[in-house]
């Protein structure tokens, strides 16, 4: 097996896919300083050169060691010889975590990193990860007793938060050519002491593959080849459950433009268990507005319930499921708590849910959830009351300090500014 560097030429062949016909003006790409990212860095660079593209190299300093400050402003010191223009970013977290760091941590970074390019109107960002990334966490996955979706393990192209791509060119890369590609740069790279603490598991992985490799360099390049093809056959099976999900979506559910559905739970109970639990992690991710799947345990009591059509009303991940008098079929809300606070007017995506575009400031005009104050006349609205106070409402400050309920969109309730428009956009794409 080569492990060659990688040309101008196959990293824009890695590359196109994920970026499809998207044309960003700018890219981000997050530099650790090692030799993954800064060969990802470089590559990026010249490929942005030639698109007439500009490229934001993010550095996260975690100040987890007292040495990483000083690391962050080396790494950007070998960007800017490299013709790169960096930005150091600063995890400034009062309280660091003793246990969990690498978790953690890991949840800082991108927090940051997103934070980042949503400033500068970024899109897309870059991540450095390869084969043999992908090799470990498959294992890691496999370890913690994971399904399809964990075996599956990092996908090319992912998307994070309101709109962020994380794109992940190097994935079928091995770190060798990525190394290889910096030597015949002649470019430098740092090495995180962190990548020999045996005291965290990917690290621990790593060394395990080195065992079962029979410390033969040739011999680990095929298993971490192996291994990324399977998570790359899990990736497929997931596709086609997904796609089998949506189909069962199709049937039993309808959604409304208030940020509810209809729920047939006969047609849920009777698909097999797979089918019915990713269904439901689906609809309950677009109801509820979080970008995580509930836990498992809680997906498998739920589906129990409504197979055995008793235990009604029901909540799980922010979503109350109920019987409603004189339908059969379930309603689907979100529950009222944990609702955003109230807020001045913009675009945004409001609780994950509902999509608000405002092309023209608004002043004195705030949106929160309906909750209990309510004009009479809405009672003659179709949707039932127990959705109602979790829907986005408009409020608009009064000159003795209260306010006065402007219109609610999911209900087609009130007046709407002109300028403004609201949508439920929920995390629920066609099949």
């Amino acid at each position: 097996m080569t492990a060659g560097a990688i040309s101008a030429a196959e990293f824009a062949r890695c590359l196109a896919p994920l970026l499809g016909d998207d044309k960003p003006k700018s890219i981000a790409v997050a530099v650790s300083g090692g030799a993954d990212s800064m060969a990802l860095a470089l590559l990026t660079a010249d490929w942005a050169k030639k698109k007439k593209i500009a490229v934001l190299p993010l550095i996260v300093d975690h100040r987890l060691r007292a040495e990483s400050t000083k690391e962050a402003r080396h790494v950007a010191g070998l960007l800017r010889k490299a013709g790169l223009t960096p930005k150091i970013l600063t995890w400034d977290a009062k309280t660091k975590p003793t246990g969990n760091r690498q978790a953690l941590a890991r949840d800082a970074r991108y927090a940051l990193l997103a934070d980042a390019c949503a400033r500068q109107g970024i899109r897309h960002l870059l991540l450095a990860h390869h084969r043999d990334d992908q090799a470990e966490t498959l294992l890691l996955r496999a370890l913690r007793g994971s399904g399809v979706d964990g075996l599956a393990a990092m996908q090319p192209r992912s998307l994070r938060g309101e709109g962020l791509l994380l794109l992940r060119p190097l994935l079928d890369i091995p770190k060798a050519r990525l190394v290889s590609t910096l030597h015949k740069r002649k470019q430098g790279w740092v090495e995180d002491p962190s990548n020999a603490n045996a005291s965290f598991q990917r690290v621990r992985v790593r060394a395990a593959l080195d065992l079962l490799a029979g410390g033969e360099a040739g011999a680990r390049a095929e298993l971490v080849q192996h291994l990324a093809q399977t998570a790359k056959n899990f990736a497929r099976t997931r596709a086609l459950l997904d796609a089998a999900a949506y189909d069962l979506l199709h049937e039993a559910v309808q959604l409304t433009p208030a940020g509810t559905a209809w729920l047939d739970p006969g047609v849920l109970a009777a698909a097999e268990d797979e089918l019915a639990l990713r269904a439901l992690v689906k609809l309950l991710g677009a109801i509820g507005g979080l970008p995580v799947p509930p836990r498992l345990d809680g997906l498998q009591r739920l589906l129990e319930a409504l197979r055995k059509g008793k235990d009604l009303p029901l909540t799980l991940h922010r979503c109350l499921l109920t019987q409603v008098k004189g339908d059969p079929r379930l309603l689907v809300c979100r529950e009222a708590r944990y609702l955003p606070d109230s807020q001045p007017l913009g675009s945004m995506l409001w609780d994950g849910r509902f999509r608000i575009a405002v092309s023209k400031p608004v002043r004195g005009v705030s949106i929160a959830p309906l909750g209990k104050d309510r004009p009479a006349d809405m009672a003659l609205l179709a949707l039932p009351k127990v959705a109602w106070p979790s829907l986005p409402a408009l409020w608009r400050a009064q000159s003795d300090g209260t306010r006065r309920l402007l219109a609610v969109p999911g209900l087609g309730w009130g007046q709407m500014p002109a300028n403004v428009t609201i949508s439920f956009q929920p995390a629920l794409p066609a099949a």
